[in-house]
């Protein structure tokens, strides 16, 4: 039997050592490959847990038997990576004026950089800001070991590991208030897919959205989840308007402050569910 899993090393807070963790494939594995939405929770435009950690590590010290300690980031540590981060800018701003060749500059991005997270800006303001915190970690790291934590801070020791799929807002495991928020989110996951559908699409038609900025990605998943929220809250109202039927979508939309697609994808669901009841 084929194995679903990858392990690597990782730093436990609670023990205080290094620990194997086991890393999942298949399903996990296509949602962590994909550059711009692998860190976003599938109900709603939040970070997953998961993410939260990887974006935040650790730099611990390997101690006998396993055991490891934190490291502290020192006065010495911040004023050696800004000054590295300096001099690479400044060297980064060289090659963009052709001193070093024509391919200089973008081989500092690609060695450096990360067109993704600098939203495709190649200035050297950009670059400086980018590289900035990642030579303050490079400098804390030198002499240890970077790591990534196993569990979100303030968790409980027999807690559930951070979700790649969730939030902690919508990890089922978490708590009773985020598997509440879990089930009542999970019914309107289509709704939420599809008003994300036609946010991009109108934000493509208009030249308002471009694919390969991550915080587009993520002005879109809130946008369409303000929206799956407006129809989930108000549901009273929107059956109010619906059974009169005297007003248009759109005059319903502007009503609620939603979309006339919300609206749509919201009538479509009742009739669905209305035909299901019928047919039991």
């Amino acid at each position: 039997m084929a194995k679903d899993y990858e392990t690597h090393l990782a730093f436990d807070p609670i023990l205080e050592r290094v620990v194997t963790k086991r890393e999942a494939t298949g399903r996990i594995e296509a949602k962590l490959a994909d550059n711009l939405t692998w860190c976003f929770c599938e109900l709603c435009g939040n970070l997953t847990e998961y993410s939260a950690i990887r974006f935040n590590p650790v730099v611990v010290k390997k101690l006998k038997n396993e055991n490891a300690k934190l490291v502290p980031l020192t006065e010495k540590m911040i004023s050696l990576g800004l000054e590295r981060a300096k001099k690479l800018a400044k060297h980064y701003s060289e090659a963009l004026s052709g001193k070093y060749g024509p391919h200089k500059a973008s081989q500092m991005i690609a060695r450096y950089g990360d067109l993704v997270e600098m939203r495709a800006d190649c200035s050297v303001e950009s670059f400086h800001e980018y590289i900035e915190p990642k030579m303050k970690l490079r400098e804390h790291a030198r002499p240890s070991d970077l790591a990534w934590t196993t569990r979100l801070a303030g968790s409980a020791s027999d807690g559930p590991k951070p979700s790649k799929l969730y939030c902690e807002k919508h990890h089922p495991s978490r708590s009773d208030s985020s598997r509440r928020a879990y089930h009542r989110d999970r019914r309107f996951i289509w709704e939420y897919r599809a008003l994300m559908e036609q946010i991009w699409t109108h934000g493509f038609n208009n030249l308002t959205l471009s694919g390969w900025d991550i915080e587009d990605h993520a002005d879109v998943r809130r946008e369409a989840y303000r929206q799956v929220k407006a129809l989930r809250s108000p549901t009273s109202m929107l059956d109010d308007f619906l059974s009169k039927g005297t007003m248009t979508q759109a005059e319903i939309a502007r009503q609620l402050g939603i979309s006339r697609q919300a609206v749509s994808a919201a009538i479509k669901r009742r009739a669905l569910k209305k035909r299901q009841e019928s047919d039991r």
